[in-house]
């Protein structure tokens, strides 16, 4: 069954929603990690998730409506909403999270943006359903299948940092080059960059992540 027009700029404002959330997730989670291997993950996301949003910012000034206001959540938009079943979702299967240190904060961040991309997914192919315009329905089509190697490429990325064989690599604090202590370091194990004179000891912070500190040259 078909619905309005009005539903269509509805749904696609609250895709817009959708996105600007996960450029900010894309934006906050990079800012807040050391290991640059996920740096340019989430970079890449972002940048992903940018295209997205003018995607759905030009459909709108098609139909002739403002893509810069920002009505807040509709309830009946929502995963749980849409499909209360939970027929469309993948949830993460996250055996041996916890047998690698150090990587506490990342691996959380990660898990919630599984978990945000695996609602995006079955969001998306309900709006697809929906819309009765017809290049809106191609355009959620096409915004699904992209969720959808989000979901499965941060499936990935989380399995490879909770494998112990994955090296610990970080940011050097001095430089910003990378400095890479190897597969499953001890703490207290030394690395120096190769671009600097910068020289460090791996520590566990109060929070579960390596950090570095400074040693004397």
């Amino acid at each position: 069954m078909r619905l309005s027009a009005g539903h269509d700029i509805a749904i696609v404002r609250e895709a817009l929603r959708l996105e600007r959330e996960a450029a900010a997730r894309y934006t906050d989670h990079p800012a807040a990690s050391s290991d640059p291997r996920l740096v340019t993950y989430w970079e890449s996301l972002r940048r992903n998730e940018a295209a997205h949003r003018a995607l759905l910012e030009g459909w709108l000034r098609r139909h002739g409506e403002d893509p810069g206001a920002e009505p807040p959540p509709r309830p009946g938009l929502t995963a749980a909403a849409l499909d209360p079943d939970a027929a469309g979702r993948h949830p993460l299967e996250d055996a041996g999270a916890d047998v690698v240190p150090g990587h506490a904060g990342d691996l959380a961040a990660l898990r919630g943006d599984y978990e945000f991309e695996d609602e995006a997914v079955a969001i998306y192919g309900h709006f697809a359903y929906q819309a009765e315009d017809r290049e809106l329905m191609e355009l959620f089509k096409e915004l699904a299948r992209s969720e959808s190697g989000h979901r499965n490429g941060l499936r990935r990325v989380i399995r490879t940092v909770q494998d112990p064989e994955t090296a610990v690599v970080l940011f050097c604090p001095l430089c910003g080059w990378d400095i890479d202590f190897g597969p499953h370091p001890a703490e207290g194990a030394e690395g120096k960059c190769r671009m600097c004179p910068g020289r460090f000891a791996l520590r566990l912070d109060d929070g579960g992540d390596w950090t570095l500190e400074r040693r004397k040259p």
